[in-house]
């Protein structure tokens, strides 16, 4: 990579981080332009030679982050032929992977988790996800019947809002998953 292309992308990458931690302490109406690229300590032309306007990459920041959300709900389908004595690690792992996105980049989950103006909208697709993971699972005999889907996705939704929200370290992130995944047998798993 040439010095001129190593310059460009860590500007971006300097633009990117500067965005995400202002949208994330400002929400996305009360952020300017000029508050990112103080931040980024650039100059506002120097924002628009890689991004159009702040609507633009507000709303690209959020759908990487709600395309990590989807990755990890496609992970967590519970395959039907799973051991019933497995499910519980299984579903330790599947929080695990929710939890670490949820974490991971703290003030981009801020952004299009918790805020209201895409926080909304980012957990009515996760609940989509999650929910037609959890019918196929129900048909498989995996999840109770008597408790409709979209409840079961409510819950686990409700759970990962809460539990990321609390998540401190590493280990915090392991011992929740536990936690959760715990919570999740309890309630809604098939007893067999």
């Amino acid at each position: 990579m040439s010095k001129r292309a190593e310059r460009a992308a860590h500007t971006q990458a300097t633009l990117r981080k500067a965005a995400i931690r202002v949208f994330a302490r400002k929400g996305f109406h009360d952020t300017k332009i000029s508050d990112i690229v103080a931040e980024a300590g650039v100059s506002q032309p120097t924002f628009y030679l890689y991004h159009d306007s702040k609507e633009l990459l507000f709303e690209t920041l959020v759908s990487e982050f709600r395309h990590e959300l989807r990755e990890a709900t496609r992970q967590c389908l519970i395959s039907p032929g799973l051991d019933p004595d497995d499910l519980s690690e299984d579903l330790r792992q599947s929080f695990m992977r929710f939890l670490t996105v949820l974490c991971r980049e703290r003030d981009l989950t801020e952004m299009g988790f918790y805020q209201t103006f895409s926080g909304e909208a980012t957990k009515a697709q996760m609940l989509e996800w999650i929910a037609l993971n959890m019918e196929r699972e129900q048909q498989a005999g995996i999840l109770r019947g008597d408790i409709p889907v979209r409840y079961q996705a409510r819950l686990v939704l409700g759970m990962l809002d809460q539990m990321s929200r609390i998540a401190e370290r590493e280990q915090d992130l392991e011992e929740l998953a536990g936690v959760c995944s715990k919570l999740f047998c309890d309630a809604l798993a098939a007893k067999h």
